[in-house]
């Protein structure tokens, strides 16, 4: 399990694939309930969870909660998306669910760090409704977001020191 995991989330993965590391059990349990149910589509998900009994999907949970949260990028940010990205979450009050930190907790996901294009992802499928879940509010939060704003605010969580 851990190899086929680390396979697609590990150090060279794709930028819209997300890091596991930071990542609380309960959450991580979460993810790969829906997963197995379909209720959170994705080829690659639903397969590889498909006959995991709940057991297996604690165990994987646990798995993840064990990772190390990822370290921030090498490399400066440009000020002006740091100072239009913090403005943006404020705004968005995207630490009143994500922590202050946005380091996440029980039932949400860690966004300090994670990686850009995933961030990014998220939020285009939220925006469009491909994403809902448990997470009504985000298609609400999501919805009047420019293209741009997204960007920005990926950018800004993705590269947090």
């Amino acid at each position: 399990m851990k190899e086929s995991c680390a396979a697609c989330h590990g150090e060279d993965a794709a930028d819209d694939v997300p890091a596991l590391g930071g990542i609380d059990a309960y959450y991580a349990l979460l993810q790969l309930v829906a997963f197995r149910s379909n209720q959170r589509e994705n080829e690659v998900m639903n397969a590889m969870v498909a006959e995991f009994s709940n057991d297996d999907l604690r165990a994987a949970a646990d798995w993840i909660a064990s990772l190390p949260r990822p370290d921030p990028p090498e490399g400066t940010t440009n000020p002006t998306t740091i100072e239009t990205g913090a403005a943006l979450a404020e705004q968005h009050r995207c630490n009143s669910c994500h922590g202050a930190d946005y380091l996440g907790g029980h039932q949400m996901p860690p966004l300090r760090n994670q990686r850009e294009g995933y961030i990014l992802k998220s939020l285009h499928d939220y925006k469009a409704s491909r994403r809902i879940g448990d997470r009504a509010a985000m298609v609400e939060i999501a919805t009047p977001l420019t293209d741009g704003q997204m960007t920005t605010l990926a950018s800004y969580l993705a590269n947090l020191k």
